[in-house]
């Protein structure tokens, strides 16, 4: 059997790169189905391809029922093994064929409210890779990024623990805004407890009524209520914009509108004491497609130039 399995190693591995790449295909899409449709071939194509490798190498690399699959000890080595060095190699297959071009369809999903950080980014790819297409689809909540078929997501906040990669791209604290007109309506506010009976509050996260700031030399936590309490980010803008309360909102909310001066900053000696993340998150694998390497290094620049603009807004 060893000398079979060294004559395969051998001489006819390149008779199974196909057979090999359905099964990559597989483990990372999550399902026969979704590797199919994203090689545009019918499932059952991508069957017969992993049963016809294992069969060469004589392993089982996938238990499967009809409503579940999962990668065996071997499977798992074999993916460890092959998955970059294949990524490479389709690398520079394509690099070679095409050079220095790169093309394809990104799937972005992103968070709502970005599309300041996301036009300089198409601007740009538009001018050094115009044959790279974006397609993105804004949520409150996280992708399933293998599931739903997305090759990136940028999201803000805490990322909560996760089999996928994470890229900490830039760093935010909240600003306290409201309307000009409050304001004036509310000459009593002078401290962050004044705030207290005032807040429009995000309703969806835990301990979302508890709020730090500080100063130089003084450090205060409150317990808000609310006059409004939104499950959105753009409801809580709107909610601050007409007058209805207060809120901390995040700087990609908030420069817009205080550049307008439909809001502006309040008790501005005083900054909440609470900084985020954005994050580039990514399918766990060993390679990245050029196309999404080139969409994700846009990014970075552009949260390099907004997070100094965002650290002055804070400060």
């Amino acid at each position: 059997m060893g000398q079979d399995r060294l004559s395969i190693g051998a001489f006819e591995s390149t008779k199974l790169m196909p057979q090999l790449a359905a099964f990559l295909a597989v483990v990372e899409a999550g399902s026969f189905t979704a590797a199919g449709r994203r090689a545009g071939v019918d499932k059952a194509v991508i069957s017969r391809r992993v049963k016809a490798l294992e069969a060469a190498l004589e392993v089982r690399l996938l238990h499967r029922t009809t409503r579940s699959m999962r990668v065996t000890d071997v499977g798992k080595e074999l993916v460890r093994a092959t998955q970059e060095p294949l990524g490479e190699l389709s690398k520079a297959l394509m690099l070679a064929a095409n050079p220095g071009r790169i093309q394809g369809t990104v799937r972005v999903a992103t968070f709502p409210g970005s599309s300041s950080i996301w036009s300089p980014v198409l601007r740009e790819l538009a001018e050094t890779h115009p044959e790279v297409r974006l397609e993105l689809a804004a949520s409150e909540v996280m992708a399933r990024l293998v599931d739903e078929g997305f090759d990136l997501a940028l999201r803000m906040g805490r990322m909560p623990d996760s089999s996928m990669v994470s890229r900490r791209l830039a760093t935010w604290r909240y600003i306290l805004c409201a309307n000009p007109e409050w304001v004036a309506a509310h000459p009593e506010v002078q401290e962050p407890a004044d705030l207290a009976p005032h807040w429009v509050l995000y309703g969806s996260g835990r301990y979302a009524n508890r709020w730090r700031f500080e100063k130089p030399g003084s450090i205060i936590e409150i317990e808000v209520g609310s006059v409004l309490t939104a499950s959105t980010g753009e409801l809580i803008q709107d909610g601050v914009i007409a007058g209805l309360g207060v809120s901390a909102l995040t700087p990609v909310a908030a420069e817009a509108e205080l550049e307008r001066g439909r809001l502006v900053r309040i008790l501005p000696e005083w900054r909440v004491d609470h900084s985020f993340g954005i994050f580039a998150v990514t399918p766990h694998r060993a390679y990245l497609p050029a196309r999404v390497e080139v969409v994700l290094e846009a990014l970075r620049r552009q949260l390099t130039l907004l997070e100094g603009r965002w650290t002055a807004l804070s400060e």
